[in-house]
């Protein structure tokens, strides 16, 4: 086809670490078209889709608010002795069943729910153990329309909340408060992170992991678009139709939470796209 159309010695380029590009795939089409000039185009689409167009933003809202969805079905249906498959196949229902205007779509990450020690690290998945009396419990779930994903992490707590929690979690819905006062159109991604970091080192506390990066369109195995990234080193500026998802994990030694929010970059400012409280939920 690219012979027909006359492009057979054209420039072309190809994104030499795409998911489902295989070496096969690449080994043929090279020796298709032995006259082309190739070139290395890893990322270059993504970063033209780091800015979104209207229509994507509003897929991104109906996102939003399925992710909100989801998080409110494991405040509900998680409790004391109930199986960690269990939740995730009720929380899966909601994501996929979305709202009577708009369906939900599978996520290009599997949704994660850490409870107890498996809280102290990130994308542990599932299984049938039980939840227990007294347990802190990350979640880091996702709500998806039209291929199109917004992240939303929450803490949520089985009884008591531990008081090492409890000041973690303050420290870390500052610094979240941080982000936003932040992430404006001419910030720089590790200027978003600065200041984040800059809060929490009140609070004795530290993080080495990023605390952000493009999202929007996605296929498994990832939502994230390998583009902007909030961590140090990154100098991309943002700009207006940037989508953000700003996540705040603490991963401990035993335990661990979680704060996310999908931002918005506006012309003004930002919007946060997920509208849901940021406070530990606690279930007695």
């Amino acid at each position: 086809w690219i012979v027909a159309k006359g492009w057979g010695n054209r420039h072309i380029g190809i994104e030499l670490e795409a998911y489902y590009f295989s070496p096969k795939a690449h080994a043929r089409l090279v020796a298709g078209l032995p006259n082309a000039k190739w070139h290395d185009a890893d990322l270059l689409v993504n970063w033209i889709r780091a800015v979104k167009s209207a229509p994507e933003i509003d897929y991104l809202r109906k996102a939003s608010k399925l992710a909100e969805a989801a998080v409110a079905r494991a405040y509900e249906v998680i409790a004391p002795g109930v199986r960690e498959c269990d939740a995730i196949a009720s929380i899966q229902a909601a994501q996929i069943a979305g709202s009577p205007d708009f369906a939900g779509d599978i996520t290009a990450l599997p949704p994660t729910i850490l409870g107890g020690e498996n809280a102290s690290a990130p994308h542990i998945m599932w299984s049938d153990r039980r939840f227990g009396k007294d347990e802190t419990i990350a979640l880091e779930l996702a709500g998806v329309c039209r291929r199109y994903a917004a992240g939303l992490a929450r803490t949520m707590q089985l009884g008591k909340t531990p008081a090492r929690v409890a000041d973690t979690a303050k420290a870390v819905i500052e610094g979240m408060d941080t982000v936003l006062d932040t992430a404006h159109p001419g910030t720089t991604a590790e200027a978003v992170e600065a200041a984040w970091r800059k809060v929490i080192a009140r609070h004795g506390l530290k993080k080495e992991s990023r605390i952000g990066y493009s999202i929007g369109v996605a296929y498994p195995p990832d939502w994230g678009e390998h583009t902007i990234s909030l961590r140090p080193g990154d100098k991309t500026v943002l700009q207006p139709g940037n989508v953000l998802h700003s996540i705040l994990g603490m991963w401990m030694d035993g335990w661990g939470i979680e704060v996310s929010e999908t931002i918005l970059v506006t012309e003004t400012g930002n919007e946060t796209l997920t509208k849901f409280p940021r406070d530990i939920h606690v279930k007695t």
